[in-house]
């Protein structure tokens, strides 16, 4: 059985080794991509809802993200594990280290946004008659959840960061989890170690905090998802059968705004999904394991098949914007100098240029 699963191990290393090289490849699209996508949501024409708002946070997030992940591809020598961090320059461990954090931080608030988002928009359609929730809709209320959501998963990222110590001149070996990328019997001139609080007793503080994350971070919107989608759906539902019951011509134009938004944070939530829900399982499995069992090394090597999933993910947000939103179309027409197109409509005697209506992302 065991002869197996090592025959099994090993294709599974051989194909993530491939994918990392495509997930590479895919971050520096996803890179280009996001600016750009930043680019059209923080022109004036777009920056008119709290959705649009967090949007432009989930896009600042995949891109400092991707771009960690750039650095991790060329500058670490082991792209999985952060405790086999090595390096013959002191710096050059500071900057590792931040590059570690930023890529836990920022990958924490594009999950955590992607949650607000289908949150905010199910709220503004179940609560639209209510007076005491029309400020969610605003762009003032996106500002606010953004910067909250920065804030904490900062302050998060900062405490997982400080289990490290730099070591100089290290005298024993490195962590066994380090063996595939370097010799973990090497003395390098600088590397890293858990700070005592981390480690006494069992690592059981690390454990504690791995597995609050791992429930925050990834566990809560892996639930969250499913739910808010089921539940945007119905409210989509509800809307339109309202929208045939009524049949009022003044209603259309706003109706088919909202459900075409509405759309769109569905589409986005079912890919946050997709790719978050694995990783969020991996990482509660990885609690209770050491990291020299056979389940966590093996673990590890499966998180690169869902990573490029994370990433393909970020590529895709502003793919269903430009499919969804005439208003992110026009002002892609508009960056780039074409005018917006028009449609004729004849009367009777003479013809008359309509404009086109737009539907904006509220």
């Amino acid at each position: 059985m065991d002869s197996r699963f090592d025959g099994f191990q090993k294709v599974v290393n051989h194909i993530a080794h491939y994918l990392q090289r495509a997930n590479f490849i895919f971050s520096f699209v996803s890179v280009f991509i996001n600016i750009f996508h930043f680019i059209i949501l923080t022109r004036k024409s777009m920056r008119t809802s709290s959705t649009n708002v967090l949007m432009i946070g989930i896009a600042i997030s995949d891109i400092c993200t991707m771009l960690t992940t750039i650095y991790k591809h060329y500058q670490l020598v082991d792209i999985e594990n952060p405790e086999c961090v090595t390096s013959t320059y002191k710096y050059k461990i500071y900057m590792d280290l931040v590059a570690w954090s930023f890529h836990d931080h920022f990958r924490r608030c594009s999950s955590w946004m992607g949650v607000l988002m289908a949150t905010v928009r199910l709220v503004i359609m179940k609560k639209t008659t209510d007076n005491r929730y029309q400020n969610w809709s605003k762009p003032h209320t996106g500002c606010y959840l953004t910067a909250l959501v920065f804030c904490v998963s900062a302050i998060l990222s900062s405490f997982y960061s400080s289990r490290f110590l730099i070591v100089e001149n290290r005298t024993f070996s490195l962590p066994i989890n380090c063996a595939e990328y370097q010799d973990v019997t090497s003395r390098p001139p600088y590397s890293v170690m858990l700070a005592p609080l981390f480690s006494f007793d069992n690592m059981i503080v690390l454990r504690v905090y791995v597995m609050f994350d791992a429930i925050v971070t990834k566990f809560i919107p892996c639930i969250s998802f499913p739910i808010l989608t089921v539940s945007l759906l119905r409210q989509l539902r509800k809307l339109h059968n309202l929208v045939s019951s009524i049949g009022r011509k003044q209603n259309v134009e706003n109706e088919e705004r909202n459900e075409l938004t509405t759309k769109l944070i569905v589409f986005m939530t079912i890919a946050f999904f997709i790719a978050e829900a694995p990783l969020g399982m991996l990482y509660m499995v990885n609690v209770f394991f050491n990291r020299s069992d056979q389940i966590f090394l093996f673990s590890v090597e499966i998180a690169i098949y869902f990573t490029l999933l994370r990433t393909l993910n970020s590529i895709s947000h502003s793919i269903f914007c430009f499919l969804m939103s005439s208003d992110y179309r026009n002002t892609i027409r508009n960056i780039i100098g074409i005018r917006g197109r028009t449609k004729l409509s004849s009367a009777s005697n003479k013809n008359s240029v309509t404009p086109v209506n737009v539907i904006r992302i509220n």
